[in-house]
């Protein structure tokens, strides 16, 4: 699941400039500008994760893949700048929860001294998912019609799985301790 989470994560990080790049921009300034304000969903969703951790990861995590999985989609469909722009801070927004909803899911069954380990073993996923997340777009772009087809099977990727994971109801409850409180 973390591995997958990272190939999540890092669609967007690694796919914005490309996907403005398809649409025409050629402008860095607009090109940075749209990832810096995609980055500022991020740190919101960041920040709401330790408002909302309570509600663990059988909330947190679907919500997590959901959003960033609606977003990634409509990056896939969408043509304007401010449209792109929408999509990715929704991606972001769903990446910003993502991140701390799959570490404390996989640290929270954890004893304290299995934590750095555990932690260890997690970051590894996470990043390895990072590692294949362009192998794996730039692989759908060429099987399908292009990036924006990829962006959407992903997207739709990160909805069903949102689904699973909310179907199977992950029954581990968040600390009050790693939820900030």
């Amino acid at each position: 699941m973390s591995l997958l989470g990272g190939l999540v994560f890092y669609v967007l990080i690694v796919q914005l400039s490309f996907k403005l790049d398809d649409i025409g921009v050629e402008s860095t300034a607009i090109i940075g500008a749209a990832s810096a304000i995609a980055s500022l969903g991020t740190a919101v969703g960041g920040f709401l994760f330790g408002k909302r951790a309570t509600l663990g990861p059988a909330v947190l995590v679907p919500l997590a893949f959901a959003l960033s999985g609606i977003g990634i989609i409509g990056l896939g469909l969408v043509s304007t700048v401010p449209l792109v722009i929408a999509c990715a801070v929704v991606t972001g927004f769903g990446n910003g929860l993502l991140l701390p909803s799959l570490l404390t899911w996989a640290l929270s069954s954890l004893t304290f001294e299995q934590r750095g380990r555990g932690t260890g073993i997690w970051t590894s996923a996470f990043f390895i998912g990072q590692f294949v997340c362009p192998l794996v777009v730039l692989g759908l772009s060429g099987a399908l019609t292009g990036l924006g087809a990829a962006l959407t099977v992903l997207g739709v990727v990160s909805v069903l799985v949102a689904v699973a994971v909310r179907l199977a109801r992950p029954t581990v409850a968040v600390e009050p301790a790693l939820a900030g409180h």
